[in-house]
């Protein structure tokens, strides 16, 4: 595990009080994986804990032979937890499921 990939644990830690480490590069948080953005294989709703945005991924997103919709270049790690296994769960619902994992929302 890298210094800034414990520095993310810890002070989620500090924020939502419910992450554990579940390997490395993972964690779960009141029964959801937080992954980074790269290894997002399920279509479903996912939080951005950097940003706080709300990303929509659609099946066709993930099917072989498209191209993705979505490239993130960065240097640090983008970590995402995925809210729900619906790629167009309601943004009210999102945002009450978000607001019950004492995340930030900015969506």
């Amino acid at each position: 595990m890298s210094v800034q990939e414990g520095a993310f644990e810890m002070s989620n830690t500090k924020r939502t009080g419910g992450y554990s480490q579940a390997s490395e590069g993972t964690t779960t948080t009141r029964s959801r994986m937080t992954i980074p953005f790269n290894e997002i294989s399920e279509p479903g709703v996912y939080y951005n804990h950097d940003t706080g945005w709300l990303y929509r991924v659609p099946e066709d997103m993930l099917a072989l032979g498209h191209s993705p919709l979505i490239n993130i270049v960065s240097v640090d790690e983008n970590f995402v937890t995925k809210i729900s296994s619906d790629p167009w769960l309601p943004v009210n619902k999102a945002r009450q499921i978000c607001s019950n994992m004492d995340f930030a929302v900015n969506f």
